[in-house]
């Protein structure tokens, strides 16, 4: 297997800069735009000054869904589009987008009823709580809506002495609950990664990179430089596409386009540790209302519970963490769902935020803007030679229908048409992922036979990776391996692919985004020092490089995701089996 060279791929930008299109921002849908024009045959760059889906790609609530609470605005195009897109994801991603049974606890009958009237016709944007009479409409809308394609089953509700009984830690105040499904994904910033690397494969004239700025962009070019070495080229793009989300308006302004196009608002979450909250959830997200309206959701998440989220106006995206206020909030709306579980600061291992790229708005309440996406033309004219595409708003849900979209506009300024859908394309380690228990079984023991590995750690490979599990233990046997001294459900093989393969620069992208380590609560000082070291070794850095590395990643993971220095200084870390 060919090794990830960067040094080649800069090179290939400086050699080859008259480029077609030049997509910055490599969030899920600069990726998705990305790969869908790459796909046709349109020479393009993508570029990102960060890693890929580092920002608000890599901080959302983890769910692929219909969005219900749409229906309350009246955008139920975006609500028809959003299951669509959901359904295709379990068939083209199910290695990483699963079903995710969801329960609304009801603490009303009819409340709700005018206020949702007016909110649809769009007289009134005030929250106001939700009865049964609402929730069961637009249930029926979501069952009705996926008639033609019911790839999971319809929603039910349950009267209070069932709800807890299946739930008995839930509010008592509740009058009944309501199921219904919607999916999750596990692991976003892989997914996201997994179509770069399919794309690289299946368009090799295209190329991606992390690390890479747009300084400036002025007449006819762009100034890019590599963060890394510092080296800066010239690239002459026809189009650009502007996906850098939240700071659309920023960079437009570096192409000398002044835009007032976003009013992002900012969503913080809390991974917590807690069996009891854990169990309480009975294998479910919970969707539920705080007593102000806002909605919050809680669900398994790698054996812990995902909690969030928040919903404010935020001027500035950069660096944005979440703030105790918001820690506090959250912590409030579990207090209220489930008033007998107590939450111990310590328990939250991580916490997580990121700004939805919103378009700007005067609604008096964030829950108001519009979640649909949009694009907005910037032409060119005599002082700018290209045209610029700003993709605005957008969700995880649709990122293909929106980058399919805006891809379809490119095509037909450029006078082509297109050559292949991505409707039906499987992503990475969903392409041949076996539909059944059975399916997948057999599966683990082909790759064992075959590589003589475990049947316990191909099946730890291929929920990692889906059937990209082949090529990682193909590579895991073709050399000396070994269990790491800290991970040792991680080897040393296992992370030298990820590093060489998977076009990691810096420690954070190992620890953040090609693996969950971070987010999963498994860091600690010796693990954190012993795949730093790993990853210096790969490449090639001095004893200083690897210092500053560790003391980069440890103030990111301090700073904005509310990690203990003291849990990731200490040296004297025993020796523990993540779960």
């Amino acid at each position: 297997m060919k090794k990830h060279d960067r040094g080649a791929l800069w090179h290939k930008i400086k050699s080859n800069p008259d480029l077609t299109v030049v997509v910055i921002g490599a969030g899920v849908n600069g990726i998705s735009v990305y790969r869908e024009l790459a796909l046709q045959g349109v020479s393009v760059l993508l570029v990102d000054k960060g890693d890929f889906c580092s920002a608000a790609s890599s901080a959302p609530s983890r769910m692929i869904h219909g969005g219900l609470r749409y229906l309350e605005t009246g955008e139920t195009s975006l609500v028809k589009e959003s299951l669509k897109e959901r359904n295709l994801l379990l068939r083209n991603a199910p290695h990483f987008v699963r079903p995710l049974p969801t329960t609304i606890p009801i603490f009303y009958w009819t409340a709700g009823v005018l206020p949702a009237i007016r909110r649809f016709i769009g007289a009134d944007t005030k929250p106001s709580r939700r009865g049964a009479a609402i929730i069961k409409v637009g249930l029926w809308l979501y069952d009705f809506f996926t008639r033609h394609e019911q790839v999971l089953p319809r929603h039910g509700f349950h009267s209070r002495a069932a709800t807890h009984q299946r739930w008995p830690e839930l509010n008592p105040g509740l009058v009944c609950s309501a199921t219904y499904f919607d999916a999750w994904v596990s692991d976003p910033e892989r997914l996201a990664l997994e179509m770069i690397l399919d794309t690289q494969e299946q368009a090799p004239d295209a190329t991606a990179l992390n690390y890479v700025a747009v300084q400036s962009g002025c007449h006819d070019s762009l100034l890019l430089q590599d963060r890394i070495s510092g080296e800066e080229t010239k690239v002459w793009p026809s189009i650009v596409v502007n996906a850098t989300g939240a700071w659309i308006d920023f960079t437009n302004a570096s192409l000398e386009r002044k835009t007032s196009f976003i009013g992002g608002t900012k969503g913080s979450h809390l991974v917590v540790d807690s069996e009891e909250l854990l169990q309480a959830t009975a294998g479910h997200m919970i969707f539920y209302e705080n007593p102000d309206g806002r909605v919050c959701v809680l669900f398994p998440f790698k054996g812990k519970v995902l909690v969030g989220s928040t919903d404010l106006p935020v001027d500035r995206p950069d660096d944005v963490k979440c703030t105790p206020e918001e820690r506090a909030y959250i912590l409030e709306s579990l207090a209220y769902i489930f008033p007998e579980i107590d939450i111990r600061p310590e328990q939250i291992l991580y916490t997580f935020s990121g700004v939805r790229p919103l378009p700007r708005s005067d609604a008096q309440v964030t829950g108001e803007i519009s979640r649909n996406h949009q694009c907005r033309e910037t032409p060119a004219d005599g002082d700018h030679a290209f045209h610029i595409y700003s993709m605005i708003g957008g969700k995880w849900t649709t990122f293909r229908a929106f980058g399919e979209q805006v891809a379809d506009r490119v095509l037909s300024r450029l006078g082509q048409s297109r050559r292949m859908s991505t409707v039906h394309l499987a992503i990475g380690g969903g392409a041949g992922y076996p539909t059944n228990d059975d399916g997948l079984s057999q599966m683990y023991i082909e790759i064992s036979q075959s590589t003589r590995l475990s049947v316990e750690r191909v099946t730890t490979l291929v929920e990692r990776y889906g059937t990209r599990a082949r090529l990682m233990a193909d590579f895991l046997v073709a050399g000396s391996d070994e269990a790491l001294r800290f991970l040792p459900d991680y080897s040393q093989r296992e992370m030298r692919f990820l590093i060489e393969q998977e076009r990691v620069v810096r420690l954070a992208d190992l620890v953040m985004r090609r693996t969950p380590l971070a987010i999963s609560g498994h860091l600690n000082a010796a693990r954190l020092a012993e795949v730093n070291q790993l990853l210096g070794e790969i490449l090639g850095w001095s004893q200083q490089r690897c210092e500053q590395e560790l003391t980069r990643t440890i103030d990111d993971l301090v700073a904005c995701h509310d990690l203990s220095r003291e849990q990731l200084v200490r040296t004297d870390e025993p020796h523990t089996q993540i779960a």
